[in-house]
């Protein structure tokens, strides 16, 4: 739990915690909402997103509590539902990249 700790690491943990969760319940909302641009493969922005919240959580040094865990599951479930062949090369390649951050950050 991000209960632990001293004031700003909570504040810290609290943040990653919040915005691990909204980003996961944002991918999924974003697909089913955006189908047209899932078909175009208009991922930019939303991929931009995930990285700087992945990266956030890559530079975390203490441990993920059971709660950024289970955020960092769905987040990586939701992501396995795009369809890379609908992608750009560019989005194909960084959505790979990105379920690789995550696969490692879970491990």
């Amino acid at each position: 739990m991000y209960f632990f700790g001293k004031g700003e690491d909570k504040e810290k943990a609290h943040t990653i915690v919040s915005e691990t969760r909204d980003l996961g319940k944002s991918v999924g909302d974003f697909i089913k909402r955006q189908k047209d641009n899932y078909d175009n493969g208009s991922f930019d922005s939303l991929f931009v997103k995930i990285r700087n919240s992945v990266d956030k959580i890559k530079g975390k040094t203490e441990k993920k509590s059971d709660q950024e865990q289970q955020d960092l599951r769905e987040l990586e479930k939701q992501l396995k539902q795009i369809d890379p062949q609908k992608l750009s090369e560019k989005n194909r390649e960084e959505l790979k990249k990105l379920l690789q951050d995550l696969e490692k950050e879970l491990n």
